[in-house]
């Protein structure tokens, strides 16, 4: 049996497994993404948030971002109709407050949109760019933790071929059943079925009805059905939850070709209108979490950490944002700048940003399942959920952050800033910051040139007017430090496992 050597190997060839082997090679390591599928998605899915647009404009990825996605209404702005093409009974969407702040708290666009396979194929071609490899058609056989490494065995599925893969460290991105936590015995212990549905993809020409609705979601409510209709590219790219309807069965049951179609009609509101359905599947919408995100060298990152319900708009994203965060930590390791117990602040952390992803999750369903005298009750209560589920979440000891503070604090992602720079004009804190070590120092910061270059690792200085003290700024956007004593500065970084020089 040959036998392969890899830095990381990466389980799954998803939006976050693609995404983590995007991460890993533009922070120099060299990965190995694994999928059992023959090739990426081609149905338009889940969509992105601000904060993962944002993670991908911190690698470089700005102008891709603006040319594969598109306009979509403003986040959370939803219209509640009795069908697609007939009345409006509701509109609802954030309060003004919490619609402000993500109008302001970053340089992006916070209308910008890519879905699933957009995120697949920018991901996948970035990633082969940076020097990452994918095999399509692998799929994980077994898996055997061992103290320096993990070893893997995989098999080719068109011909059957087995091979051995030594790897220093092993993402799971593998999904809701992932074979990796099967393989680790871990379990998930709170795992609750909230919700059987059936989701259809499809192409339906609608008209100027984006136009007409101000937002790219719709509720429709009737006699026939109980769905969402969704845009997927601004134009006759859909997708439908399809949650209730007369005879629906309790358990889950897959609908055929024309009965979806009969939904999708009754949810537009047009008999006529010409439906090309792409796929229609049954699933199960649960809530839950791993009992836990690792074990030795081998992490769990997406659906195989945490599942949620597709309320809010979050699953896809919180995975993705725990792959940046896994990222960085395992190259500093892989490079010797860091030693391994830096690995060991993957899992609180990314817990307690799932916790707050799967809030809102439950409350959002909760509340549109029982949604019977307009949104904006549920809306006023479930803003700041959203908010913090989606990029205002806090990292331990902070649980329940104000997302609407905008202080620099530790376990925060620091904020953003418009500010004027000599090299590079108008400029936002959040580039500048990018995706390396930064320390932000009030005016007159002479005393930390010295304390920087102590630490043996490349930081970038940057002075600004509204920091007290200074800040250190972490490769994922997230404050690691803020005082007012370079020495403090130094035990920060040795806490997280800085190497001693």
């Amino acid at each position: 049996m040959r036998i392969e050597d890899v830095p990381v190997l990466v389980v799954g060839g998803g939006p976050v497994g693609l995404s983590t082997g995007l991460f890993l090679a533009h922070w120099g390591v060299r990965p190995l993404v694994i999928e059992k599928r023959d090739g990426i998605s081609a149905v338009a899915r889940a969509g992105t948030s601000l904060r993962t647009l944002e993670v991908f404009r911190s690698v470089g990825l700005e102008s891709a971002l603006k040319e594969a996605g598109w306009e979509g209404g403003p986040p959370m702005l939803t219209v509640f109709k009795d069908s697609g093409l007939g009345a409006t009974v509701h509109r609802g969407g954030l309060p003004e407050r919490y619609a402000a702040r993500l109008e302001t708290c970053s340089p992006v666009n916070p209308r910008l949109i890519l879905t699933h396979d957009q995120v697949q194929r920018l991901a996948l071609d970035e990633m082969r760019r940076r020097g990452g490899r994918v095999r399509f058609g692998t799929r994980l056989v077994d898996l055997v933790p061992e103290a320096d490494r993990v070893r893997a065995r995989v098999v080719d599925v068109a011909t059957g071929e087995e091979w051995q893969i030594r790897a220093g460290y092993l993402v799971g991105a593998d999904g809701a059943n992932s074979d990796v936590r099967e393989r680790l015995g871990i379990a998930v212990p709170d795992r609750e079925v909230i919700a059987r549905l059936n989701t259809a993809f499809f192409r339906a020409d609608l008209g100027p009805v984006l136009r007409e609705w101000g937002t790219h979601m719709c509720f429709v409510r009737n006699d026939a059905v109980y769905a969402t209709l969704m845009s997927k590219n601004g134009d006759d790219q859909w997708s439908s939850h399809i949650m209730d309807y007369p005879g629906k069965p309790h358990e889950l049951a897959e609908l055929t070709e024309s009965k979806t179609i009969d939904l999708l009609r009754a949810a537009i509101g047009d008999d006529s209108v010409r439906i090309e359905l792409h796929a229609v599947n049954a699933w199960e919408a649960a809530i839950g979490m791993a009992s836990s995100f690792a074990a030795g060298r081998v992490f769990l990152a997406g659906d195989a950490a945490h599942v949620q319900s597709s309320a809010g708009g979050l699953g896809m994203n919180t995975g993705i944002q725990d792959g940046h965060n896994l990222a960085w930590k395992l190259a500093a390791v892989v490079r010797g700048s860091f030693t391994p117990a830096l690995l060991d602040t993957y899992e609180p952390e990314r817990r307690a940003a799932a916790r707050a992803s799967l809030n809102l999750s439950r409350g959002l369903h909760q509340g549109y399942q029982a949604l019977d005298g307009g949104p904006h009750a549920l809306y006023d209560k479930m803003a700041a959920d959203y908010l913090r589920g989606m990029m205002f979440y806090a990292y331990p000891p902070h649980d329940s952050p104000d997302v609407l503070d905008d202080t620099i604090r530790p376990g925060r992602r620091f904020p953003h800033r418009w500010i004027d720079s000599p090299a590079a004009g108008r400029v936002s804190t959040f580039d500048l910051a990018g995706s390396h070590w930064s320390l932000f120092t009030g005016p007159g910061g002479h005393r930390w040139p010295a304390a920087v270059a102590s630490l043996g690792i490349d930081v970038h200085v940057h002075e600004l007017e509204a920091v007290r003290g200074a800040a250190l700024v972490r490769p994922d956007g997230f404050v690691a430090w803020h005082g007012s004593a370079p020495e403090s500065l130094s035990r920060a970084l040795r806490d997280l496992g800085l190497r001693r020089r």
